[in-house]
């Protein structure tokens, strides 16, 4: 996972203090605590099982911790409601495992997706859109539809996708 973002350089992007996590009486996580700062990457390995998953969904507020608190650009996300959220999820850039586009889209249309929802004009949703293309490759795929692609390909069109806006932080 790498994460960015470019507020007070002195507060952690993401920050989990003692998060205990179960699913049923499974524990997950128990007491997590680790800060990310701007501009750090981290990686988290584990088994199957082990809460890489669960971490991801906490930090996008999918999930509640069962204890502790979770933090974002020093905010506490913990008992933050979908309304809430949305606020949040505009300074994050997600790149799902399987890729999660959308399948009727273009390449085009996959990435300029999240521009066109916030109104950005036009012109700059294509200059932004054509210069993420380029930078992962798929310029020449512009019009392709998902299924039309490698699955290197579609990877990439994911990550072009969660880099879109210029997110504060990017989850992978």
């Amino acid at each position: 996972m790498s994460f960015f973002a470019t507020n007070d350089p002195l507060t952690p992007a993401i920050e989990f203090r003692n998060v205990d996590f179960s699913y049923d009486n499974k524990k997950v996580l128990a007491a997590l605590s680790f800060e990310l700062g701007r501009g750090e990457i981290k990686v988290i390995l584990s088994g199957s099982g082990g809460g890489k998953s669960t971490i991801l969904k906490l930090v996008l507020g999918l999930l509640k911790p069962d204890a502790g608190k979770v933090l974002i650009d020093g905010e506490d996300i913990t008992h933050f409601d979908e309304t809430k959220m949305q606020r949040i999820h505009d300074k994050m850039g997600m790149v799902f495992q399987e890729g999660a586009l959308f399948d009727s889209l273009s390449v085009y249309d996959n990435v300029a997706y999240r521009l066109h929802e916030r109104g950005v004009p036009e012109e700059d949703v294509e200059s932004e859109v054509r210069s993420l293309l380029k930078f992962v490759g798929l310029e020449d795929a512009i019009e392709r539809l998902p299924d039309q692609l490698s699955g290197g390909m579609r990877k990439r069109l994911s990550i072009a996708r969660a880099l879109v806006g210029n997110p504060e932080i990017v989850l992978f």
